[in-house]
């Protein structure tokens, strides 16, 4: 049946009731009460006061979902529907800017869910000619197969999607400047024990700002320190005996948090 015969038989002139009116334009009943009580739609009330829709109601209606898939909401809807070309034509021009920006959020977005997905699959995404990111992708990859599984990959991913590059050598740099710190410290002669040192433990473990490290989590890390020879080398080279002097620290810190470091877990 189309519109036009809705209105065209015997008791026309009563209108369409809301069941109909629903099944003929496919907008449910809830939001037809809605839109009536946003003021964009009239339907006339019988004598049992059900509500009747004209054919003037079918075109209104018409207009109001063509404007709402264009995502303007009811007061802009109302505003359309009763305003001539050029006032309307400015709403018109001002929803498609907003939603070119709707657009551009979207993509990126969509650009850094892409991203987050890959490293969560284990993908660094380093596509460059054989350099420096090799190694480091090397080092992503072993850092996917020894944490892949755990909570603190997806924290990590989750880190790296989210900023900059500029923001990721902000991190590089904190981390190796807290480093230096504790360097020049063990340097100096301070006690790994000493409120000082202590003190740089704890930035140094809220540097490592690829996920959340408990004092537990940071006893573990610091004896990978010691234990891997490329995280020793690197201490090493900053002063000799620094990875060991680290440890000492850690484990210090750790007990005054009330962690016995013999009994310490990943969190």
């Amino acid at each position: 049946m189309t519109r036009e015969s809705e209105f065209s038989g015997e008791g026309s002139k009563s209108g369409l009731s809301i069941g109909q009116m629903s099944e003929l334009t496919g907008v449910s009943r809830r939001m037809l009460r809605h839109w009536e009580e946003e003021g964009l739609i009239y339907p006339i009330r019988g004598l049992s006061n059900y509500r009747q829709y004209m054919q003037d109601d079918v075109a209104r209606l018409e207009r109001i979902v063509t404007y709402r898939e264009m995502g303007f909401n009811a007061r802009q809807i109302k505003a359309l529907l009763d305003c001539k070309t050029p006032l309307a034509l400015d709403e018109l021009q001002g929803q498609r800017s907003r939603i070119d920006e709707k657009i551009q959020h979207l993509r990126k977005a969509a650009d850094r869910l892409d991203r987050l997905i890959a490293l969560a699959k284990g993908k660094s995404g380093n596509d460059s000619a054989p350099t420096k990111i090799d190694q480091e992708d090397r080092y992503f990859s072993e850092a996917y197969e020894r944490w892949g599984a755990g909570r603190q990959w997806l924290e990590y991913a989750e880190r790296k999607a989210s900023r900059s590059e500029q923001e990721q050598k902000k991190d590089m740099t904190r981390l190796k400047d807290v480093e230096s710190e504790l360097a020049q410290a063990k340097r100096k002669g301070l006690a790994p024990t000493s409120d000082k040192v202590l003190e740089l433990i704890d930035e140094h473990r809220q540097a490592l700002s690829w996920f959340r490290v408990t004092p537990s989590m940071h006893v573990i890390l610091g004896r990978m320190y010691v234990a891997d020879p490329r995280f020793r080398h690197h201490y090493e080279q900053l002063e000799p005996g620094l990875a060991k002097w680290m440890l000492v620290a850690i484990e210090t810190a750790a007990r005054a948090n009330g962690i016995d470091p013999a009994a310490v877990k990943w969190e």
